[in-house]
């Protein structure tokens, strides 16, 4: 029976469902609050920090919004029903007026129906359940009327103009006086001055006619009618519009008579420092031409004395603080009717994303993307209609054999990518994207949940799937090989893993860091860690995170600021903020070492007080929170302090918010917080068999494998837990050595291998790593050592 050497090069691939035979050694049954990292190894996973609490009240469906505006300035925004509230990252809480109200914010569920986008100081709020209206004012109409214009004056002409079929004429002679223009118009103008109903104006070669009632009108004249003519509501050409009108009337240019896209309107604007004016494009009136804002995306407005203005985007000014600010407006239709100037496609349906790309503000509703006039965020109507500009809006569908409602937008290599339920499309355009240039074309066909937004990390998109009672995640990418666009599974190594219900997303993109909230399991946060080099993954990790326990501990959100991950958390007596830096070899200030308590203060920490009883020798610790779970107390070092680091201070007892420690602590330099315990379970080992093209596993004979060896580094405790098929479990623990009393940073955390004792058939064997205490842990690789008696000969 010979003996074997098996190595396990590392430890940082984390779970694999496959058949044990399936996997690789770099992946595990399970692991629970580890960091699995391509240059430390499988560690114990950073804790959490102590920021602040925000709320003395549980948040009910809350949405929450990171806001990262720069270095200096960065904000976690949060609605709940008919209220919104800003805090920065230290927990601040700032001023939010709101002197429109808050009644776009009155649904019993903002976490599902709401959607934000930050550009500058301008963040945008869409509520997902608010179908978009237009106005009910329409724009002031224009009586009916028209113009009599005299061309040309021609003697012996009879010039004649008829008025609801009575003619109205008047003949010129061969004197020269007679048939100048404004002697015409002023003969004819006698005649109807006085006709009941109407209003009549002498213009010099023009008259204006006008009633309240609709009439009939035409000219004619002696010169072929081409010496007069009549204008009432349209012409075909531009150049046929009379050189004098009332301020404000309107004509319809009608161009091609075929081509009811072609038609504009133009109005009359009167010059007062003359007798003229000019002509210019205008809307058709007695049309609604106004965007409902109260049914519109409204903003939270970072003002410059560090308030914030919750409102909708409708022109109105305000006055705060003795300070006035006009409100941006959603613009009106300026020009065109509803045909050359239509609505935008989401007025009538409810918007469904919202999102920024290439200088514009866009907008997913049902099966169209409809984007701002460029570097116009507020315009959704184009300035002409006469020609197609590059800045003007953009306004397209989807088009597929499926019914294809647009969730989400995610920018992606300079493209924008559009997800449904069930397809993806790719929106495209030059190298200035214009309604001209613009397409849209399906790029692949995959599930995709709508309750979580996808998230951008390089190059690649990742989003969710649902798998029944689990949720899937893919990878989206373009093919190096091929250059065509594709999505991968990266959970199918873990399809019963993560659970249902999945409604966040963050990534940090520095750290190839992806995280998951799911309403299933609000304690915890599902970890994929992964490292690409020279397109080969080498590392796709699936992992998670716990804190507290399911009853006393929800995650409601999570968003990754450079490498700190913001994370706002409810706990039994309220809301809070909590960081967690995931850079690589953090340790605490002036220290060689982390130390591993969630919801981690000081001794000088902020809202911590500390009171000492000489009579029982005992210092009361208040902390800023309820005490949920187990709680440590440990001394910290500080330079040019005598306090020896790394040492547990007794608790005698916790209660409410107060620990009660032994002795007198209020000079100590300590940490507080609370124990969680990372986890590590290796997957069963087999003998492998390799050839040229992969690893084959053999579970035929009988594998006993005699003992196990942990490579650790900078660690100061961990134990192994080995359990064999039905026999007891059997504990080993790995202590760090602690340098002699009066040594500043008396932690001492080795390097090198742990050999302990198996015993065992691999068959149903258990053997796992774990970490309760504030003391860090590294392990870098395994290997074990075993008998192998083969029942029969094996091929090679």
């Amino acid at each position: 029976m010979p003996l074997i050497n098996h190595a396990i090069p590392n430890l940082i691939n984390g779970v694999s469902q496959q058949s044990e035979t399936l996997r690789l050694g770099s992946q595990a049954e399970s692991q629970i609050n580890g960091f699995s990292s391509v240059v430390e190894g499988l560690k114990k996973r950073p804790p959490t920090e102590f920021v602040k609490k925000i709320s003395s009240s549980a948040f009910t469906n809350p949405f929450i919004h990171t806001i990262n505006r720069d270095s200096n300035e960065k904000y976690i925004l949060v609605i709940t029903q008919n209220s919104i509230q800003v805090f920065d990252v230290d927990g601040n809480s700032y001023t939010v007026n709101t002197p429109a109200g808050t009644n776009y914010l009155n649904i019993t569920n903002p976490k599902d129906n709401f959607s934000a986008v930050t550009v500058a100081d301008f963040t945008f709020l869409v509520n997902k359940s608010q179908a978009v209206a237009m106005d009910s004012t329409v724009t002031s109409a224009r009586p009916f009327e028209a113009i009599y214009s005299v061309t040309q004056g021609v003697d012996q002409t009879v010039y004649k103009l008829n008025i609801n079929g009575t003619d109205y004429s008047y003949t010129t002679t061969t004197t020269s006086s007679s048939y100048q223009s404004t002697e015409i118009v002023s003969q004819i103008f006698n005649q109807i001055s006085g006709l009941s109903g109407f209003s009549v104006t002498n213009l010099g070669s023009d008259i204006h006619i006008s009633n309240s009632s609709d009439f009939t009108i035409s000219a004619t004249d002696g010169f072929g009618n081409t010496a007069s003519q009549v204008i009432k509501g349209n012409t075909a050409e531009f150049s046929d519009l009379p050189k004098r009108a009332p301020n404000g009337y309107q004509v319809e240019i009608s161009g091609d008579p075929s081509n009811a896209f072609d038609n504009y309107y133009v109005k009359f604007v009167s010059d007062s420092s003359s007798d003229g004016g000019f002509y210019q494009e205008t809307v058709v009136g007695g049309t609604k031409d106004k965007l409902d804002n109260s049914t519109m995306p409204h903003v939270l407005i970072r003002q410059a004395d560090g308030q914030f203005r919750f409102t909708p985007c409708n022109g109105a000014t305000y006055t705060i603080s003795g300070t006035d600010f006009t409100v941006p407006s959603y613009g009106d239709r300026l020009v065109g009717d509803e045909t050359s100037a239509p609505n935008p496609s989401f007025v009538g349906f409810k918007i469904s994303d919202i999102f920024f790309h290439r200088n514009r503000l866009g907008f997913l509703s049902d099966e169209t993307v409809v984007l701002s006039r460029a570097g116009e965020f507020f315009q959704f109507y184009p300035e002409t209609v006469t020609t197609i500009l590059d800045s003007d809006p953009i306004d397209v569908s989807v088009s597929h054999q499926k019914v294809s409602i647009l969730r989400h937008a995610i920018p992606f290599n300079e493209d924008l990518l559009l997800f449904s339920d069930q397809s993806q499309f790719v929106l495209k355009g030059g190298q200035i994207l214009t309604a001209s240039n613009v397409d849209i074309s399906v790029t692949t066909d995959f599930e995709n949940s709508k309750n979580v937004k996808p998230v951008a990390a390089g190059k690649n998109i990742y989003f969710a799937f649902n798998k029944g009672n689990f949720t899937g995640v893919r990878e989206f990418f373009i093919r190096p090989d091929s250059d065509q666009n594709d999505a991968d599974d990266i959970t199918a190594a873990v399809p019963k893993y993560i659970p249902k219900n999945v409604y966040k997303m963050a990534v940090a993109t520095n750290e190839n860091t992806l995280v998951l909230l799911s309403d299933d399991e609000q304690n915890a946060v599902y970890v994929y860690q992964w490292y690409i080099t020279n397109n080969q993954k080498l590392q796709s990790a699936w992992h998670k995170w716990t804190y507290g326990t399911t009853t006393n501990t929800k995650v409601l959100n999570a968003d990754f600021i450079e490498t700190d991950l913001f994370m706002v958390v409810e706990r039994s007596d309220g809301v809070y903020i909590v960081k967690k830096q995931t850079a690589p070899a953090v340790t605490d200030t002036d220290a060689i070492y982390l130390t591993h308590l969630d919801n981690k203060l000081n001794e000088s920490s902020t809202g911590l007080t500390k009171s000492y009883n000489a009579v029982t020798n005992q210092t009361t610790i208040t902390l800023p929170y309820a005490i949920d779970n187990t709680m440590q107390v440990v001394t910290r070092n500080v330079n040019a302090n005598s306090t020896i680091a790394g040492q547990l201070i007794p608790i005698v007892s916790t209660s409410g918010s107060n620990i009660i420690v032994s002795g007198d602590q209020t000079s100590t330099k300590f940490f507080v917080g609370e124990k969680y315990t990372f986890e590590y379970q290796f997957s069963q080992q087999y003998i492998q068999y390799s050839s040229a093209q992969s690893k084959t596993a053999v579970k035929e004979g009988r594998l006993q494998i005699r003992n196990w060896t942990i490579t650790y580094d900078n660690t100061g405790h961990f134990k192994v837990e080995v359990t064999p098929k039905a026999r007891a479990t059997s504990t080993k623990t790995f202590t760090g050595a602690i340098v002699g009393v009066g040594t500043v940073n008396g932690i001492n955390l080795e390097d090198g291998d742990y050999t302990f004792p198996i015993m065992s058939r691999n068959e149903g064997l258990v053997v796992k790593l774990t970490n309760s205490e504030y003391l860090p842990s590294s392990f870098i690789n395994a290997e074990w050592q075993g008998f192998y008696n083969q029942q029969s000969e094996q091929n090679t």
